[in-house]
């Protein structure tokens, strides 16, 4: 555990580095209500379905259901409670794109007859940036405790592999052991079959003659 913690903490010194997490940006792009302001930030080592889950999650903090858009690509999150961006309940809209980096996600808050934007007021854009930078980290973050958990598994079906290459080698030694104690005790049992063999040959050839002897004996009478 304490090799894993070591581990995610270098993954996140260097992801932090090069602000790769926590860097949001203001933008004015396309979604499905036209060109509007909203914010962009990438969330590094994710998929599209992983920050997509990620974040109907934390609108659901926010007393939101998260639903897509017919026809677009855009996530709606209608009657977001959050008090640091506005008064009144607002809809979120989250757009993201794939890419080898991770997975890059645009969001405008619809506050009400306008979407949140720098100029109208910078403190709630400010506050925003900090939820995105929060959301992107925390999600990052999850997915790199998951990688580690699954490089863990397969370290531990290799140790497990490992331990049993051992047991049996220990087992393969045993059997070569006893093998050569069997050998050696065949080879010894040879040696002394040889012997009893010579001995029990010349019994049965002194035999042999002691029968013949009785038989010329018999043939006298």
């Amino acid at each position: 555990m304490k090799k894993s913690l070591i581990t995610l903490s270098l993954i996140l010194f260097t992801l932090f580095s090069f602000g790769q997490i926590g860097s949001v940006e203001e933008i004015n792009d396309a979604m499905s209500q036209g060109v509007q302001r909203g914010l962009k930030v990438l969330i590094p080592e994710v998929d599209k379905k992983r920050a997509t889950k990620s974040w109907e999650k934390l609108m659901k903090e926010y007393d939101a259901k998260t639903e897509k858009v017919n026809k677009k690509d855009d996530y709606r999150s209608i009657n977001a409670r959050i008090p640091s961006l506005s008064d009144r309940p607002l809809t979120a809209y989250a757009l993201f794109q794939e890419t080898p980096e991770g997975v890059y996600m645009n969001v405008f808050f619809d506050i009400g007859g306008s979407y949140l934007n720098s100029e109208t007021n910078a403190k709630k854009v400010d506050a925003a940036k900090k939820i995105l930078a929060s959301f992107a980290k925390n999600t990052t973050l999850a997915a790199i405790e998951d990688q580690i958990k699954d490089e863990n598994k397969k370290l531990e079906k290799l140790e497990r592999e490992q331990k049993n290459l051992e047991k049996n080698k220990v087992g393969y030694e045993k059997d070569i052991k006893q093998a050569k104690e069997t050998l050696e005790k065949r080879e010894n049992d040879l040696i002394e079959n040889a012997s009893a063999q010579e001995t029990q040959l010349k019994a049965i050839e002194e035999q042999r003659t002691a029968a013949e002897k009785v038989k010329s004996e018999l043939k006298k009478y």
